[in-house]
């Protein structure tokens, strides 16, 4: 600003020494060149030879054919779940056998969902349904889940299903888990058993050693 007593013009003190200047540390994008966003860099990286990976466009005609044939299963138990009742319970039997059949007709696998679906019920819905205290019910929800587990085990045993999710399956859906220290609790309460020696001596002598 000016003085006008001395006429001198004093000036606003610079910068220090090394600093940036905001406004032009920004690089304005170059002609020519695209610059991305995030999202559209994340798509750009799941690109290749201009086809998208998570493209779920049927490869061949086999997994077509699946693909046909697994919509037509569906729509064919939500069929089946037209004529479920679920204050009959003779009624949600008849569907649950139905289910059966149409997997055996159709060649596909027995699933937990599709068998609740098949009797008019979510996931949620049949936990709901089967807390009731009612012998025959129980015995009934019993039979659904052990006939899945059974399926999905006849499954993995054959190399149809993959170990890992079958374990996931069984240990989510079946309520099986690894006893490992139950065993080895059983093995060193063997091991320790005093009269364990006697009883291995009667055995000898029964099998004649």
């Amino acid at each position: 600003m000016g003085n006008s007593d001395t006429g001198t013009v004093k000036r606003k003190p610079g910068r220090p020494k090394g600093s940036k200047n905001s406004k032009s540390s920004i690089s304005k994008p170059k002609e020519g060149k695209r610059h991305y966003t995030v999202s559209e860099k994340a798509i750009a990286q799941r690109t290749a030879n201009g086809k998208k990976n998570f493209d779920i466009t049927p490869k061949n005609d086999a997994e077509k054919d699946y693909n046909s044939a697994l919509i037509q299963h569906i729509m064919a138990i939500n069929e089946i779940a037209t004529h479920a009742d679920r204050n009959d319970l003779n009624s949600l039997k008849s569907c649950f056998a139905n289910y059966l059949q149409l997997c055996y007709q159709d060649g596909m696998p027995i699933s937990n969902l599709q068998a609740y679906a098949s009797m008019g019920f979510s996931m949620s819905d049949f936990q709901y349904w089967s807390k009731k205290d009612d012998p025959e019910r129980r015995a009934f929800i019993s039979t659904v889940k052990s006939t899945c587990a059974m399926s999905r085990e006849g499954q993995v045993a054959s190399g149809k299903l993959n170990p890992v999710i079958g374990i996931f399956w069984q240990r989510n859906y079946d309520g099986l888990r690894n006893d490992t220290e139950q065993i080895q609790a059983i093995q060193e309460t063997d091991e320790n058993y005093e009269g364990s020696s006697s009883y291995k001596e009667k055995y000898k002598k029964l099998i004649g050693e």
